[in-house]
């Protein structure tokens, strides 16, 4: 948690305060210093207290005593003052971040020269911006480390966000870890700033051997399994899951799983980092694989479960649902209806002993009757809005045309994982349809 600099500056202040008023509570380095400018030759230490003015110039005079630019010092001058590591961290840390903040800040700003509808929302990781704030980043956890790497500033402690990130790692290896991430975003930001916007194959294999040079020095330190936790805890590719999933309510092992067939599938497709590589067959083998994986992994029932979850149109049923309190049984029976149509229309596409002019009519039949089964099941409000959604597939059954859903490639990509390969996921694509030939109306008499 990150303390405000007026806090900590208030904190400091009252100890400082307390050494001018009894110097006699101050380490011995400091009791002449404090004599020498806060009190006359005649007082002493139970003489009464200053007013809440003169308190106030006393803590003034005190900060400025001790504060300076150089870190450094100011680390070593609060230590011979006396004052608590847990304190010193504070105040150091409140410093550190407001020497930082600014400067990063200002790097999130859109620029002010650029119209508004120009201005895409985001910082590109190939831009200047994301590299200097990048780099900002590690520099100021750089620099923190090295000014309490003195051992008397050893902990075991471990905030909660470092426990998100790293897992139940040691503090140890949480320091190895960061100097390592340190070292090759460095190296990493070398070579985006080489590229001046520009990625051409071999900018791609550098930043991959960096990456691969990395998971090394990674696996150096870390067990397989603590190396597979900090891979999934680290990957750009979580949080894209996490938006994706939806309301498919996984397990921790479920989201390992789907995670690390999401993973494989990414080098897969793109070895080398780059989307536009794979072929597709590539994608498509891949692709089947990734499913056959879930499959495996996850089991039948919930396989089926993560598919419906994840698929947008599903996705916006479930929130409409919510809206008008339908329970969530009602909006997956009106969503599995889909099934239906895509069954029911591909047996009448392949009727042999229908005419096309009966399959078109049979066809439109059963788009209509599956509107009506909407609206019954979803009621007067939701299931209009829904037979909206309907509508991007189910108007092609009306016109004559069988419907399959398939689970084609459609690929998302996000920064790279911590072994170098895409961090990227596979959406479900657009249904695909097989059209009744139109008989031509016959000549008039």
């Amino acid at each position: 948690m990150k303390i405000p600099l007026i806090a900590v500056s208030l904190a400091a202040n009252g100890f400082l305060a307390a050494f001018a008023l009894r110097p006699s509570l101050t380490p011995p380095a400091f009791q002449d210093f404090f004599a020498r400018h806060f009190h006359s030759d005649g007082q002493t230490a139970a003489a009464p207290a200053a007013s809440p003015a003169a308190q106030s110039t006393t803590r003034g005079q005190l900060w400025s005593a001790l504060k300076t630019d150089d870190l450094a010092t100011l680390v070593a001058r609060l230590r011979a003052a006396g004052f608590p590591v847990s304190l010193i961290r504070a105040i150091v840390s409140a410093e550190l971040n407001a020497r930082y903040d600014t400067r990063m800040r200002a790097l999130l700003e859109p620029d002010p020269n650029t119209p508004y509808w120009k201005q895409s929302g985001f910082i590109s990781s190939d831009s200047k911006n994301y590299a200097e704030y990048t780099r900002l980043q590690r520099e100021r956890s750089k620099l923190m480390r090295d000014l309490f790497s003195d051992p008397a500033f050893a902990t075991d402690d471990v905030s909660a966000a470092q426990r998100r990130q790293f897992g139940n790692l040691s503090r140890q290896k949480i320091d190895q870890l960061q100097r390592i991430e340190d070292d090759y975003g460095d190296m990493s930001s070398a070579v985006r700033a080489g590229m001046n916007g520009v990625t051409l194959p071999e900018d791609r294999e550098k930043l991959v051997l960096l990456a691969s040079e990395k998971h090394a020095d990674l696996a150096a330190i870390l067990t397989p399994e603590e190396l597979a936790d900090y891979e999934l805890r680290s990957s750009p590719l979580v949080s894209l899951l996490g938006r994706y999933l939806g309301g498919f309510d996984s397990s921790e092992a479920e989201f390992r799983a789907v995670f690390q067939a999401q993973q494989k599938y990414g080098a897969a497709v793109a070895p080398t980092g780059d989307l536009r590589s794979a072929d597709p067959e590539t994608r498509q083998a891949a692709l089947q694989q990734l499913n056959a994986d879930l499959k495996m992994s996850l089991g039948d029932a919930r396989y089926a479960d993560y598919q419906r979850e994840t698929n947008r149109d599903f996705q916006q049923l479930s929130r409409i649902a919510q809206q008008e309190n339908i329970p969530a049984a009602t909006a997956i029976r009106a969503y599995n209806l889909r099934d239906t149509v895509a069954e029911e229309s591909n047996r009448i596409f392949d009727d042999p002993t229908l005419t096309p002019d009966q399959k078109h009519l049979a066809l439109q039949t059963l788009a209509q009757n599956t509107r009506a089964q909407t609206l019954a099941l979803l009621g007067p409000t939701a299931g209009p809005t829904y037979t909206k959604i309907q509508d991007s597939w189910l108007t092609n059954v009306e016109r004559g045309s069988a419907i399959t859903f398939s689970n084609t490639s459609m690929t998302s990509s996000i920064g790279t994982t911590v072994n170098g390969s895409p961090a990227m996921i596979t959406f479900t694509g657009g249904p695909s349809y097989r059209r009744v030939p139109i008989t031509a109306p016959r000549p008039g008499p």
